[in-house]
């Protein structure tokens, strides 16, 4: 978990490869200009940034930055997690086969893949989530899956009045929910082997990019990780005091 972890570009980094795909290419001064961090701050970011392939050098003086596009740099990106992961668990040629890896680029293609996995779910589904609307496809599938007694529990991110009206609503459907404070990610696992773990910008949160795998070892370990801050995490009656 940790080596894939740790090829995630930091919020700095983010900050700064939305600055370039929103204009045209800039100096490590002019990006420190506009975000007022530092040069050098700019420098080891973009470091990350280009071996991570989602920025590229322009060979001018000075040298120059820009974004490459959203779909070749997502791409470039997928392609060393799944790649990190295989060797993290040492995982090479017919063994790799047990280990099913599937990308989603966006917050409408994570739900869709998470209602097809809701609708097997049998026994549990663990969830990290931002607590805004969602679509009724997927309150639906939250519904059946409760109905078929799956326990369902959340963890939402946000505080504020509509966050609370949706956890009040889904309690009433019988999901267990509380608040944990933010760790930037949308995490669901199902039955312990099937986990979808994606990106969450609060500023932005009609988007995510990430990952589906559909491996138990990796499920025990993003559950483990729920149970902590589920023991931690505060009622929802209680997240306004």
């Amino acid at each position: 978990m940790s080596n894939i972890l740790a090829k995630q570009p930091s919020p700095q980094a983010v900050e700064i490869y939305q600055l370039l795909s929103a204009g045209k290419p800039l100096s490590a001064k002019e990006v420190g200009r506009h975000l007022h961090i530092f040069p050098n701050a700019v420098y080891r970011e973009i470091k990350q940034l280009l071996a991570l392939g989602f920025v590229e050098e322009i060979y001018s003086y000075p040298v120059k930055f820009q974004a490459k596009p959203a779909n070749e740099a997502i791409a470039f990106y997928t392609s060393i997690v799944r790649q990190n992961f295989y060797e993290m668990l040492g995982l090479t040629g017919s063994a790799s086969q047990n280990l099913k890896i599937s990308f989603f680029q966006t917050r409408e293609n994570l739900l869709e893949r998470f209602n097809k996995d809701a609708a097997k779910a049998k026994k549990q589904m663990n969830i990290i989530v931002s607590g805004h609307e969602i679509p009724a496809e997927t309150t639906l599938a939250y519904k059946q899956a409760v109905d078929r007694g799956v326990k369902v529990r959340k963890l939402i991110q946000n505080k504020d009045e509509e966050n609370i009206r949706l956890a009040k609503s889904w309690q009433k459907m019988g999901i267990e929910t509380r608040y944990t404070p933010l760790i930037q990610a949308r995490i669901v696992t199902i039955d312990g082997h099937i986990t979808h773990f994606g990106s969450y910008n609060p500023k932005r949160h009609l988007e995510s990019a990430g990952v589906r795998f559909d491996y138990a070892p990796y499920a025990a370990l993003m559950d483990e990780m729920f149970e902590q801050r589920w023991k931690l995490g505060k009622e929802i009656n209680d997240i306004l005091q």
